[in-house]
């Protein structure tokens, strides 16, 4: 019997393994996160129906390949590859992978800070099944609000491809880039705080357009960005948008005004993006999770290409947690962030749910092993109600170690689960590797996994969405 492979495109953002110590001297401190070194660890999900052999190529920029040993794993089982251990890639590397499988599965980015830097989160991000001719970056930042964007883009197919990056304010495209002759698996990268077109301050979206080298025949790409403060520890991670993903309808697991939580209040924002060709009217209904009447954001108009950001607060009471859907009356996508309480979070957007969810990246882990806790969110986007979801957690090598069943959530509710909630309890799951699969029959459910960190006397955290499958 023969399975047809599956290609998860996996991005290394800002990929720079650790700086040793030179002479005797120590490792310099990395006082911001834009300053910050990351090394990428790709974790995986085996969400097929049997054992996976495994199979991961890293490329350069330029297209050199460096393949990992081979592997298997088990069904329901879950992996992971530390780019940081190929010695061969040297102290400074930007690039890109394919993972290849006889069997589906789930793939997400954690960028792990240098052990000198100020940032203590781990960005977390998503691999692709497959590329698209126009990939959107919602939100990209140069020396705004103390905030600089760094960002990737894969070129997805089969030959080389040549790229238009474009950098959109309200007014119109800033600075266009074109790199050509981008080699099949390999990658551009771009920091906006090096681009002097871009002026002293940006704050826009990048539009990306493929083309196959030398024609204007439809390429294939990705992307991935990574959002870093340039005065503090505040580091996001979120995957570019296919165009084709936009809707005039998105949902927002996770909508929070100054929620008080052990570690301080939290708020989120969403960085909403026109993707269509014409003026786009937004608004946003927040859905309280204690219950009571949705309550509706001003109407806002986003130009073509452009964005727009949207904060709870000032709409909702203060102590606020439910969840959100944005309305437009024309194709958009949305990326969510949430800030304070030492969170530094991102998660996008969904335009429909499922009935089944993958989540590659669950830890509950004691102090002693790092601290590291999954915190799962599971919004009911359907017309009904979603009955008997079910969240059933398993260790590295599939072995099914708990179950959470959820008996009801409302339509546009939202409910919560983490390892401790199932039957019996997967508290102690990750170490190793651990993930967890969302299941509701007939249901449509989104999903965002918020992964928090013990630091000092707080925490830190980020979150990553979780991945649709059959």
């Amino acid at each position: 019997m023969t399975f047809a492979k599956l290609r998860v495109r996996a991005m290394m953002v800002a990929l720079l393994l650790s700086i040793f110590a030179v002479g005797g001297r120590g490792v310099s401190a990395q006082t911001n996160a834009y300053a910050t070194a990351f090394t990428t660890s790709i974790t995986y999900q085996n969400i097929g129906a049997g054992a996976a052999n495994i199979n991961l190529v890293v490329y350069s920029s330029t297209g050199v390949a460096s393949p990992a040993p081979s592997s298997t794993l088990a069904q329901n089982g879950a992996g992971s590859f530390f780019v940081g251990s190929v010695s061969s890639f040297g102290t400074s590397f930007n690039g890109s992978a394919v993972i290849s499988a006889d069997q589906p599965i789930a793939a997400t980015l954690v960028q792990i800070p240098a052990a000198a830097s100020v940032v203590k989160n781990r960005p977390l991000s998503n691999g692709f099944s497959s590329g698209s001719p126009t990939v959107l970056i919602p939100t990209v930042l140069k020396s705004f609000a103390n905030y600089t964007s760094k960002f990737v883009v894969q070129n997805t197919d089969s030959v080389a491809n040549d790229f238009k990056i474009e950098f959109v304010t309200p007014t119109g495209v800033t600075y266009t880039a074109n790199p050509t002759n981008v080699l099949p698996n390999a990658s551009v990268y771009y920091d906006a705080g090096t681009i002097a077109e871009l002026g002293a301050s940006f704050n826009g979206s990048v539009r990306v357009t493929a083309t196959k080298n030398g024609t204007s025949n439809a390429g294939s790409a990705v992307g991935t960005a990574l959002e870093l403060q340039t005065n503090g520890a505040g580091a996001y991670a979120s995957q570019a948008f296919p165009s084709t993903a936009a809707a005039t309808k998105v949902y927002m697991a996770s909508a929070l005004c100054d929620l008080v939580i052990p570690s301080g209040k939290a708020t989120t924002f969403y960085a909403v993006q026109n993707a269509s060709t014409s003026p786009a009217t937004v608004s946003v209904t927040y859905v309280s999770s204690a219950g009571g009447a949705p309550i509706m954001s001003p109407q806002v108009t986003i130009a073509p290409g452009a964005k727009a950001s949207f904060n709870p607060c000032g709409v909702t009471p203060v102590n606020f947690n439910g969840s959100a859907t944005i309305n437009s009356n024309q194709p958009i996508l949305a990326i969510g962030k949430v800030n304070g309480a030492g969170l530094y979070t991102a998660f996008e957007g969904a335009t429909a749910g499922s009935a089944k969810t993958a989540l590659p990246y669950v830890r509950w882990l004691t102090p002693a092993q790092g601290g590291q806790q999954t915190f799962i969110a599971i919004q009911n986007v359907g017309t009904t109600a979603a009955t008997n979801v079910t969240v059933k957690y398993y260790n590295a090598t599939g072995g099914l170690i708990g179950t959470h069943t959820i008996a009801n959530i409302a339509p546009g509710a939202k409910a919560s689960s983490n390892p401790t909630s199932a039957t019996p309890s997967a508290a102690g799951m990750g170490v190793g590797g651990g993930s967890a699969v969302v299941e509701g029959a007939g249901a449509s459910l989104i999903v965002v996994a918020r992964v928090q960190t013990p630091v000092g006397t707080g925490t830190t955290g980020e979150d990553y969405n979780g991945i649709p499958f059959n």
